[in-house]
């Protein structure tokens, strides 16, 4: 019987449990209780109602937030067991050996090496989630958005950036949020286009609200699962691979920074043939002089 109750939902619950309520007062009706009796039954009947309500939407919640957290748990430890079961099976293999020779040596030590940099940086980005969850406070300042931008384009690790349109002005925001915020789409662009394709960071203001775009030359993200690569551990068809060098947590690490800052992001088709990732923050301030580039 618990197993039926768990099964049949929220909405379920509350209808079978105010149908009972009801069949009670039709009840009362039919034997013949007096109206003021009747009416005050009715009235606790209605606050027992509100308050089992109340409670079968708190439980609800809990189950689901209970739920979210084992699926979390779950995906965590299925994420580092890939990594680590690469590590021992190459281990393994060497132990085998008698006297293994220097490049068998050498190639297991740069799997090893690899597999625990992917390691430490699913860790990194586990601990970021956790923080994000526990909602610490922004430290938004003023960023001068063009010198903010440029650097973007000077880093090594992402290869070479295109910068686009970039309005003058200052955003309010969290310096330190929003440039884990670019770097993750960044690098998730470069993934998606290669070494050699192209990626693009441009800007674009109306008001007092800014649009940062990323867009990239590669395969895409199909509409189906534009919303769905936001989602923590989920990887697109076009990058299912690890090989990538994906977590799977980028794109939700930067949807959680975005929400705290009000804003939104979203993917959509890019100029430039692949994927477009935007978001959008409020509290800009345009400079008089118009767009740099």
């Amino acid at each position: 019987m618990k197993e039926v109750w768990k099964q049949i939902g929220l909405r379920g619950k509350m209808t079978i449990s105010i149908g009972i309520i009801v069949l009670i007062a039709l009840g009362l009706v039919v034997l013949g209780v007096r109206r003021e009796v009747g009416e005050a039954i009715g009235a606790v009947l209605l606050g027992g109602a509100i308050g089992l309500v109340a409670v079968l939407v708190a439980s609800h919640l809990l189950d689901e937030a209970f739920s979210r957290q084992r699926q979390f748990v779950s995906d965590a430890s299925h994420e580092l067991r890939t990594p680590l079961t690469a590590i021992r099976g190459q281990l393994e293999v060497l132990a085998r050996r008698e006297r293994p020779e220097a490049a068998e040596v050498r190639r297991v030590t740069g799997v090893a090496l690899a597999e625990m940099t992917r390691i430490e940086r699913l860790v990194e980005d586990l601990l970021t989630l956790a923080r994000l969850d526990e909602e610490a406070p922004l430290r938004p300042v003023d960023v001068p958005l063009e010198s903010f931008l440029r650097r973007f384009g000077e880093e090594p690790s992402l290869g070479a950036v295109t910068l686009g349109e970039l309005p003058a002005g200052t955003l309010r925001a969290d310096p330190d949020g929003l440039t884990q915020v670019i770097r993750n789409l960044l690098a998730n662009a470069r993934r998606h286009a290669g070494p050699e394709g192209r990626v693009e960071l441009s800007a674009v203001a109306v008001g007092d609200r800014l649009t940062f775009r990323i867009d990239d030359d590669g395969p895409g993200v199909p509409p189906r699962e534009r919303e769905r690569v936001f989602d923590r551990f989920y990887r697109s068809e076009v990058s299912r691979d690890r090989g990538s060098g994906g977590s799977g947590l980028g794109l939700a690490i930067a949807r959680s920074i975005i929400d705290q800052h009000g804003g939104q992001i979203w993917i959509e088709t890019s100029s430039l043939g692949g994927a477009r990732v935007a978001f959008e923050i409020a509290d800009f301030q345009p400079h008089s002089t118009g767009s740099v580039r």
